[in-house]
């Protein structure tokens, strides 16, 4: 039998892909998905940490149904995915913090790779060429590079700022959202040194690139506002509100819409990148955190914290089509065909 991963693969070289990304230049960088056989529109698998149960969830996108779960590190907050081999990290933000690397194909932690104690590793993704992991360590107000093969620590890049909680990689840099300095920060991914601390708003946590590079999205969750960042000028340019506490930010493929998870609402808001208009707000669980936006742009899975589950929305029509009882504390995504 061929297995599923060359399978993947060589179906991938008779199809054209499908990229999800906050990076122009390196389109990939934005997003922890990976993207293969795009041959079926509702393929591939949700891989979802469990915050609470410490676990990883592995779930069919077309049944909505459980394929498997593993154990991790404690507190497993956000999940990566490697863009070329079936390997995916979980950054585990509990106890003395560590990333856990896990074989896609096999669904088994093959090394959990302990960090400095105190880390607190949280927002994760792997560059487009998939040379290199990059996490945040909240404890050491810093970025680690990691190497993908065996999460040894490579470089770390210091922010220097309160609470280093999410990522995003455009171009040239590292973009890091910061609780509690309320920034953001652009830090030289070559040199690795800090460009530019930008205001942002109290609370800053959930950040993104906009598909065509130009802009940095902020959620300013203290103040329930968004802050937008020229990615060329490193300077605010725009600002508006969203209402409910928006904890994280997350845009479609196509670069039309960016949906904002609104914890204390429980709604996630559509907005449209345009106009900066929210066009819907649309019910979920208990306190929604984590959003997964599928290769295709037409659904989302959205982890409820605090409920126990996970809202499926159809993008297209702009409404709720599904929720599915899953542990106790859903909260980061990656998608993988």
């Amino acid at each position: 039998m061929i297995p599923r991963f060359l399978l993947v693969l060589l179906t991938a070289s008779l199809v054209s892909m499908t990229a999800c990304t906050n990076d122009a230049s390196t389109p990939s960088d934005s997003t922890s998905t990976t993207t293969v056989d795009t041959s079926s529109a509702d393929t591939g698998t949700v891989l979802i940490a469990d915050k609470t149960d410490d676990l990883l969830y592995f779930v069919d996108r077309a049944t909505r149904s459980v394929e498997d779960s593993i154990a991790v590190g404690r507190g497993p907050h956000e999940v990566a995915v490697h863009p070329f081999e079936p390997v995916a990290y979980v950054a585990n933000y509990e106890g003395e913090g560590s990333i856990s690397i896990i074989d896609l194909e096999t669904h088994t932690e093959r090394e959990r790779v302990m960090l400095e104690p105190g880390s607190r590793p949280h927002g994760i993704q792997v560059d487009a060429a998939g040379t290199a992991v990059y996490v945040t360590a909240e404890g050491l107000q810093a970025v680690l590079e990691l190497d993908p093969q065996t999460g040894a620590v490579k470089r770390t890049l210091s922010t220097g700022q309160e609470g280093t909680h999410m990522l995003a990689l455009g171009g040239a840099h590292i973009y890091t959202a910061n609780i509690g300095s309320g920034t953001a920060t652009a830090l030289n991914r070559e040199a690795g040194n800090v460009d530019a601390h930008i205001a942002t708003g109290e609370g800053a946590e959930g950040i993104a690139l906009t598909p065509d590079g130009r802009e940095v999205w902020v959620s300013n969750r203290a103040e329930d506002t968004v802050s937008i960042i020229d990615s060329e000028t490193l300077a605010v340019v725009d600002s508006f509100t969203v209402e409910g506490f928006p904890l994280r930010i997350y845009m479609t493929p196509n670069g039309d819409t960016a949906l904002l998870a609104c914890a204390q609402a429980n709604e996630v808001a559509l907005v449209d990148v345009a106009t900066r208009e929210v066009m819907a707000r649309l019910p979920t669980g208990d306190t929604p955190v984590g959003i997964q936006i599928t290769p295709d742009g037409t659904e989302a899975f959205v982890g409820n914290m605090n409920g126990g589950s996970v809202t499926v929305i159809d993008l297209e029509e702009q409404t709720v089509v599904d929720t599915l009882p899953l542990g106790t504390g859903p909260d980061g995504m990656a998608f993988v065909e």
